[in-house]
């Protein structure tokens, strides 16, 4: 649902699907039947040139602009069917697997008058993931203030990607200036009282047999609850694609190279000893299943030689 729902935004916008779908790697077909679903990245894809080519960093914003809750279907009718908002978020995380399995909904941090909720993408990093988590914030509270017909107020929001040189789109959505970039986590936060608001498209039977069709959809996959568990997760996904640098990693991580060290050193690590953890993780998982080539270790090591990769293995095998 989200590929097909931004993908007619962005036609809809001036994008020509056709240009769009050849850059993506996606054939037409794959956007047909409800049985068809997309890898990750393509997802990720599809904000990125649609952001290229329609030449708007505010992309994500002007796509919530135009949602009508129901078009991303069961998920939305599953919240919409709730008696109040707050049942309706509480049906977000567990019926995620309607739309993806690479975000997680969840409740986060709260006081006596506010409550936050994270929105975690599993897999995926780069300028679509930015995209992407922008629209999933912003559609959050697009669908409360739909559902409610009430101007449901943001206390604030945060977000792991750098600050843009300007967020003037995204302080209008959420109708605060309280948002934060490079934060742990992307969130946003909530006033309690708003979640006693009733929806105006509550129905309780209508609620019940949805909720049935959607426990026999895919969870979420598990999502890293750590610092050290981004870390790895990070560092894994930087493996995938080559030699990986500190100032690559960092920049994933909404840090500094200075300070992705300094927080390495006060988890008791370096840099290299991590880097170096992960790498014989991903040899011994894979060497337990196949035999690898000197050329398929170095690949998967991210080393740009294969003598590299020689060394490290006999250091491990030590």
């Amino acid at each position: 649902m989200l590929p097909r729902f931004v993908i007619q935004r962005a036609v809809e916008a001036g994008l020509d699907r056709a240009q769009l779908l050849r850059e993506c790697g996606l054939p037409e077909w794959s956007l047909t039947g409800d049985d068809v679903r997309l890898p990750s990245e393509k997802y990720l894809r599809i904000w990125e040139v649609a952001e290229h080519h329609l030449a708007d960093p505010e992309i994500a914003v002007h796509v919530t602009e135009g949602y009508a809750v129901g078009e991303l279907g069961l998920y939305d009718l599953l919240y919409a069917t709730a008696p109040t908002l707050g049942a309706g978020l509480a049906v977000c995380g567990p019926c995620m697997g309607a739309i993806s399995t690479n975000f997680r909904f969840d409740p986060g941090p709260e006081t006596e008058q506010e409550i936050g909720f994270h929105v975690d993408l599993i897999h995926g990093e780069g300028r679509g993931r930015d995209l992407a988590m922008q629209f999933a914030l912003t559609a959050v509270v697009a669908r409360a203030r739909q559902s409610t017909q009430q101007p449901v107020a943001v206390a604030r929001v945060t977000f792991r990607q750098s600050a843009p040189r300007t967020h003037d789109g995204l302080v209008n959505a959420f109708g605060t200036t309280a948002i934060d970039f490079g934060a742990p986590r992307d969130t946003v936060v909530l006033r309690k009282a708003d979640l006693t608001l009733p929806l105006d498209t509550a129905d309780s039977r209508r609620a019940a047999l949805l909720q049935k069709i959607a426990a026999t959809m895919p969870a979420p996959a598990p999502c890293a609850t750590t610092w050290s568990d981004r870390l790895t997760t990070v560092l894994t996904a930087a493996l995938d694609r080559g030699p990986v640098t500190l100032d690559t990693v960092a920049h994933e991580l909404a840090t500094s190279p200075r300070s992705l060290q300094r927080r390495l050193a006060e988890s008791g690590t370096t840099w290299r000893a991590e880097l170096d953890r992960v790498r014989r993780l991903r040899f011994e998982t894979a060497s337990a299943t196949t035999s690898l080539t000197r050329s398929a270790q170095a690949e998967l090591l991210g080393y740009r030689d294969d003598r590299s990769a020689r060394r490290a293995t006999r250091r491990w095998d030590r």
